[in-house]
């Protein structure tokens, strides 16, 4: 009778431990992949296929081309149209303030980025191409 006691108490510890495996299985967190670029912003720069649409316009738009700053009639240069930015690329303007931070540093709120340096960097390094 004993011998069944025990029997029966280790298949009860035998199956409370398997649920409990199961059970920290189902609550412990999954695969959780993070986009190295958000997490590390300075740290991944792919400045191989810099395209003046999918990557300087952006830039320009968000940072340079904005209500009170480059636009028509507000601060030269007018940064507002590929035309503009090229026109401040081919003079050497662009990268003595953006990549170089002379004479002034810009935008107003500091330098960019490094990784958008580095990306009209390229930009300009490939003849700041309308693609």
């Amino acid at each position: 009778m004993l011998r069944m006691e025990r029997g029966a108490r280790n298949i009860r510890t035998t199956r409370l431990l398997l649920v409990l495996f199961a059970a920290t299985l189902l609550l412990a967190p999954g695969c959780y992949y993070d986009n190295e670029q958000a997490l590390y912003p300075d740290s991944f720069c792919d400045t191989t296929m810099v395209t003046w649409s999918l990557a300087v316009q952006p830039i320009i738009q968000g940072e340079c081309a904005i209500p009170d700053c480059h636009v028509p009639g507000i601060q030269a240069p007018d940064l507002s149209s590929y035309t503009g930015v090229k026109t401040a690329a081919d003079n050497g303007s662009m990268r003595g303030v953006v990549v170089n931070g002379d004479p002034i540093i810009m935008p107003p709120t500091g330098r960019l980025p490094k990784c958008r340096q580095e990306t009209i960097r390229a930009w300009l390094d490939a003849g700041a191409p309308d693609n």
